[in-house]
């Protein structure tokens, strides 16, 4: 067993299209070499065929180094234990890798708006600031500006810090984000609608709007309680959420319920419980869900199976 193996020799991550009607999977980039060059996650379909996707190939920046006559690399984030991920966009058959973006740390979860524009989570990790928030740009990487976010991440339960990742457009042209913790309460949170055309953060409208609207921003999506502090959440906890564009506002979710370890049993959550200050939460099952916010109803996809996490969620839908 190598404890620090060559990079050269480990598993990469690559992206991979499933084709409906055939019922057969594909990998995007087919060239061995090439695909492993770099993690690519997170793709998203442009309007034009092409896909954005993150990734810590670098492919524009180490390119940069070498016409300037310097050792190509690739960048490590601040604290130096990981390579950055930034945006970059490819042709459907894999071709014509291109960076987009350029960030010392992690550009995550591109999505396409009706718009046209991309927007994304990008950390930002720079001098004093330590936080995710949501930022724009054009396909070609060009008027990149932050959307929203930047001073709105003491927004979570009793002030807790909350980063903004997994953005999703509904097909009103709301704006939906999961909020929760950097680390910790097993990567679970709350689901918000932000109001990002007529604000930049929660309680700071757009120019155009100063004087006339006071906020909040972003509301809950939620169906009750939904913490995101160290303490049990009483309507469970969100990991992710994707709007359907069917008319109907209803979203696939995964979500597990508020449970407790008591006398090394997993017990569900009741108010006597909940109210004991040692309640300790119990391991999270999430699972699937088709999700009515009007009705606050929900239908399981799949039938929660201890040992089992379903965490990713997108309707293949046209658009």
């Amino acid at each position: 067993f190598d404890e620090d193996p060559d990079d050269d020799i480990l598993p990469s991550w690559n992206i991979y299209e499933f084709d409906l009607g055939s019922n057969q999977i594909r990998a995007v980039i087919t060239d061995a070499l090439t695909a492993e060059a770099g993690d690519d996650l997170f793709p998203a379909y442009l309007p034009d065929g092409r896909i954005v996707f993150t990734s810590n190939r670098q492919k524009q920046s180490g390119q940069n180094l070498i016409n300037e006559g310097k050792p190509g690399y690739r960048a490590l984030v601040e604290n130096g234990d990981a390579l950055a991920m930034v945006l970059h966009v490819m042709n459907a058959d894999g071709s014509g890798l291109r960076q987009i973006s350029f960030n010392q740390s992690h550009d995550l979860d591109p999505t396409l708006l009706a718009s046209g524009e991309i927007l994304f989570s990008r950390w930002d990790n720079t001098a004093n600031r330590d936080g995710i928030h949501l930022y724009k740009m054009y396909p070609d990487g060009t008027n990149l500006r932050l959307v929203y976010g930047a001073n709105s991440h003491d927004t979570g339960t009793n002030g807790e810090l909350i980063e903004f990742v997994e953005v999703r457009e509904t097909l009103d042209n709301r704006i939906l984000a999961l909020i929760k913790q950097s680390n910790g309460n097993f990567q679970g949170g709350d689901v918000v609608s932000i109001e990002t055309n007529n604000y930049i953060e929660i309680r700071q409208p757009t120019a155009v709007n100063s004087g006339i609207l006071t906020g909040p921003a972003q509301v809950s999506e939620a169906f009750g309680n939904v913490r995101t502090d160290d303490l049990p959440s009483p309507s469970g906890r969100f990991n992710g959420y994707f709007p359907l564009w069917d008319g109907t506002d209803r979203a696939l979710i995964t979500w597990s319920q508020c449970r407790l370890m008591e006398n090394g049993n997993i017990v569900p959550c009741t108010a006597d419980r909940l109210a004991d200050p040692n309640a300790v939460e119990a391991p999270p099952l999430y699972s699937v869900y088709l999700y009515d916010p009007a009705q606050q109803t929900q239908l399981p996809i799949f039938i929660p199976q201890e040992g089992v996490l379903y965490r990713d969620v997108v309707a293949a839908q046209p658009r």
